[in-house]
Formats: C-alpha cells, structure tokens, sequence
C-alpha cells in the first residue's frame, strides 16, 4: 500500500498542474466573491402612508438601533421604481400596528430582515398590552442584564454567512474536480493494462486499491486545507479553533467524494468519458447542494430533495458548524454521519462496478 501511495505522489509532483490549477481557481472565485462583501450592512427601504413624520421617525430610530441593518426613509413611488427597475429587491412598509413587504425578487438578506422586524413589531405590541392591562400610560423598557456573545462574531449577519458560503462551497466544488480529475489515472491505468500488471505483483488487491484511494483522498485534503489557511489571510474570515471537528468534517467529505469517484470509474469504459462526467457531475452537485447559491432561496420541494442527497451539502453544512458555531463532534454528528453512509454505499458500488469491469 506504501508502495503504491508515494509512486501516486511522484507522479503528481511530476506533472501538478492540475490540482494548482484548481487550488488557484478555489482562491480566485472565493477572494473575488467573497473578498469585497467586507462588514456591510443591510440596506432597507423604508416608507409609511399611515404613520406621521414623527411616528415614522420613531420607528426608524428603533430598527437602526441593530448595526447590521440601514432602514431609510423613502418615498413609495422611488421604491415602487426601483423594485420594477430591479435595482431593489425589496422595501419595508409600515404602520402603527402592522408591516408589509414589498418583494421584487428573491434576496438572500430577506429573511433575517423580516425576522428582525417582526422581533420589533411583537416586542412593542407587547408593551403595549402590558401597559393597558397595568393602567399606565407608558412602560419604558429597561436592560438589567447585559448578555456577551462569546461565539462566533457577526453570526447573524447575512453578509458573512454569505462569504463563509462562498468561502466553503467554492473550497469544497474545486476539491472535487480535483479529486475526480486526479482518479482518471486510475482508469488509465485500467486500460493501459498497468493495472493488470500490478494485481500480478506480490500486493494484493486490496493494498493496491487503498494506496490509491489514500493518495486521492489525502490530496484532497491537502487541498482544503491549504485553502482555507490561505483563504483567511487573503479575505481576513477566522477559522476558530475549533479544529478537531473540522478535520473530521473535511475527512468525511473527502471520504464520500472519493468514493463517489470510485462509482463514476465503474459506469465509464474511457478516461475521456470520465473527463466529460466530471464537470457535469460536480457543477450540478454544487448548484443543487447549495454551493452557488443558499438553499434558503430555493422553493421547489423536488430540488431541496435533491439537495438532501448531495454531499457536499453535508460538507457546507458540516464546516458551518464548526467554524461559525463553534458545535463539537457530537453536534456535528448529523453531517458527519451522512457523509460517512454516502462514503460506504459509493465505495461498495464503486469496488463492485470496478471488479466487474476488471473481469470484462
């Protein structure tokens, strides 16, 4: 198994230009997506045909006392425009016991803003009822306990779960070209007759299939890894310390890909097909898994049932939650556990589909 794991690393450092060029590609997609979100805020456009100048002013004092939101006074018919012109996604609409939401289209930022809102509506109603129920004119809201978020900064920010996003799913997408692209050496192998000769040598079967697998597998994670060190510098995101758990997500992953790869050898007969596979295979896998755009957008009950069978669905998953929670392992189990099963079912299908190919 030794044998065949450093020849599979001589070969590569031979000729290395294809994981460089994919690690480049990871660094550049993230550093221009990802590297100019910085600490925005949420702009919000914000007008009212039922409230006065002062009650509106009232509200948009309380919505912008959250840093992370911008809610602006704007006239309904600019907003209107706007919306139809597709310059704006969505505006805010308000009155003394209600809001509205104008949605022009889908916008990742909508939902923590309605949440917010929403938080602000029911916690005014509800000093509202307590002062009509206690016969007092007015109740003013006092903070006796003063609650420190030692987690992970600006979690609720749209802004950064957005760069993380691209951060985890650009990392993981190129991995998987990686990968795959690396294991057509082993179908070439297939056909150039290598691999007969090296199951006549004196390794059996099983160490010659574990030197390669250990070799694509390792150098997938050498991948990650290096992207996301370089990544945090690059674009300034903290990783944690959380790095126990992050390793186990990333070996997991890299475990369900690799054996995904495995199946993909054993449906093509030609490393040029398994050249044509690999790019549909892995985009469609990022599009549907959430890699190019958050799940939270997407409707269709079909598509996010397909998304529950992607792994690096998991994989996002899984790293969000040991860097920007900070969950330990056992948290992190349903990912974990996921990817794992995938990894298992790929590899038994993946080793049949290649025995059967071998005995052809």
């Amino acid at each position: 198994m030794l044998t065949i794991f450093i020849l599979q690393w001589k070969r590569l450092l031979k000729q290395p230009a294809l994981i460089l060029t994919f690690f480049g590609l990871t660094l550049l997609f993230v550093y221009f997506l990802a590297g100019g979100q910085g600490n925005q805020t949420i702009t919000v456009p914000t007008y009212s045909n039922d409230l006065t100048s002062v009650e509106l002013n009232d509200w948009l004092d309380r919505l912008n006392e959250e840093e992370i939101y911008a809610f602006e006074e704007t006239e309904e018919e600019t907003v209107r425009e706007a919306i139809r012109m597709n310059e704006r996604s969505f505006a805010l609409e308000l009155s003394d016991q209600s809001y509205r939401f104008l949605i022009g289209r889908e916008d990742m930022e909508i939902s923590p803003v309605i949440r917010f809102v929403e938080q602000q509506y029911r916690t005014v109603h509800r000093l509202e009822e307590a002062a009509s129920i206690g016969g007092v004119g007015e109740i003013e809201l006092r903070e006796f306990i003063t609650v420190e978020t030692v987690a992970r900064s600006e979690v609720g920010s749209s802004n950064e779960q957005y760069r993380l996003g691209v951060v985890f799913g650009m990392t993981l997408y190129f991995s998987i070209f990686s990968i795959l692209f690396l294991m057509v050496n082993l179908i070439e192998e297939k056909v150039t007759g290598t691999w007969q000769r090296l199951i006549f040598s004196p390794l059996t079967k099983a160490r010659i299939y574990l030197g390669q697998l250990f070799h694509y597998g390792m150098a997938g994670v050498i991948q990650i890894v290096l992207a996301l060190i370089i990544l945090r510098a690059l674009i300034g995101f903290d990783v944690g310390d959380n790095y126990a758990a992050i390793a186990l997500v990333i070996l997991s992953f890299v475990f369900a890909i690799v054996s995904l790869g495995l199946v993909l050898m054993g449906l093509v007969q030609t490393p040029q097909q398994l050249q044509i596979v690999i790019p549909i295979v892995g985009t469609s896998m990022a599009m549907l898994g959430g890699a190019f755009w958050p799940l939270e957008v997407v409707n269709n009950r079909f598509l996010l049932f397909i998304a529950d069978l992607m792994p690096i669905r998991y994989g996002m998953e899984g790293l969000t939650g040991a860097i920007l929670r900070n969950e330990s392992i056992p948290q992190l189990a349903g990912p974990v556990l996921v990817l794992l099963a995938m990894g298992i079912i790929f590899m038994a299908i993946g080793l049949n589909l290649m025995e059967k190919i071998g005995e052809n």
